[in-house]
């Protein structure tokens, strides 16, 4: 039996007597650090770069592709359920069809944008956006993508000069690239490759790390209710929100900044109407008004960073650094 119970902040949460069984276990021999969820299976992107789907049906193994070089970092299915994307510390956002994990688009900024932590698409702007380790938004519309120039292969991520592998080191001798680790070979070249244009970037959108973005719809007066809109969360501490348009030249408008610039990594977003959970440092979720822009609570949900959120059958779930979810009871 479930009771509830008070934290320490004097919130309340929900305690279970008897823990939940276990109905099934899937398990992979390589770190999972990204997981999304579809009618039809479960994807968990992994530290070796690749991307798993698990049937729900049987619960075994489906699918099973290299998708990037380094270590996927986010999975992210879009809302009419036909596009899976994925993004990785190789700087690169891939977008693979769901059923099948066929490679629809490959898209690479031509700036060193480092880890791309964050990735979401809008349907209603048929547009990708992604939030890097250089502190930059940028986006990437999939419109009339097949009647786009060529990409030059000298701008791709893989061919262009590497600020630290092709420096010039005393003596005018150039450092050696690491040697490949073998899984290039198998990273399916199959997708419409894009290039991000140079003016589509919000740079220093956080000054920090864009960890965590999220689409939204009908969450706040800033926008109109049938608009997606932009929610985004950084090293900086901050939540922002960012107004989008039909046309990539137009980019993204700031709104409005959530929060104190105070270095408390915001790793984790959700929303339930128009109110916005932020996942923080040390075990913290803050709620937001989003159409008053006010902080209405502070909640001790862990002792470990919170890394992610959700928010399901009226209860706050969240995961983090400790390895234990939380499951908070929020007053109506």
């Amino acid at each position: 039996p479930a009771q509830e119970d008070r934290t320490s902040d004097g919130e309340t949460s929900l305690s279970v007597g008897n823990p939940p069984e276990l109905l099934h276990r899937v398990q992979h021999d390589s770190s999972i650090l990204a997981v999304a969820v579809s009618d039809q299976y479960i994807y968990a992107g992994t530290q070796e770069g690749e991307i798993l789907a698990w049937s729900l049906d049987s619960f075994e193994l489906a699918l099973r592709i290299q998708a990037h070089k380094r270590a996927v970092l986010c999975l992210y299915l879009s809302q009419n359920g036909k596009l899976l994307f994925s993004s990785a510390g190789d700087a690169i956002v891939n977008a693979w069809c769901p059923r099948n994990l066929k490679h629809l688009y490959h898209i690479y900024s031509t700036y060193d944008v480092g880890d791309v932590f964050s990735v979401v698409y809008s349907t209603q702007f048929q547009t990708a956006y992604f939030g890097a380790q250089n502190t930059s938004i940028q986006w990437c519309s999939l419109k009339d993508s097949a009647s786009r120039p060529t990409p030059s292969e000298e701008r791709h991520p893989d061919r262009r000069n590497h600020r630290f592998f092709d420096s010039v080191a005393a003596g005018a001798r150039l450092t050696p690239r690491p040697a490949s680790d073998g899984r290039s070979s198998t990273i399916s070249t199959a997708g419409e490759i894009l290039e991000v244009d140079k003016a589509h970037m919000e740079q220093y959108a956080h000054f920090g790390y864009v960890y965590c973005m999220l689409i939204a719809r009908g969450a706040s007066r800033l926008v109109e209710l049938d608009e997606d809109m932009l929610i985004s969360g950084g090293g900086d501490g901050t939540v922002k929100l960012w107004k989008l348009s039909s046309n990539p030249d137009d980019g993204i408008q700031p709104l409005a900044s959530l929060g104190e610039d105070d270095a408390e990594s915001v790793h984790s977003l959700t929303v339930d109407g128009s109110f916005l959970y932020s996942g923080k440092l040390a075990g913290i979720i803050e709620l937001w008004d989003l159409d008053t822009k006010q902080k209405l609570r502070v909640i001790k949900a862990q002792k470990g960073d919170i890394l992610t959120l959700q928010m399901s059958w009226g209860f706050l779930w969240s995961a983090g650094a400790t390895g234990f979810a939380r499951v908070t009871i929020i007053p109506g």
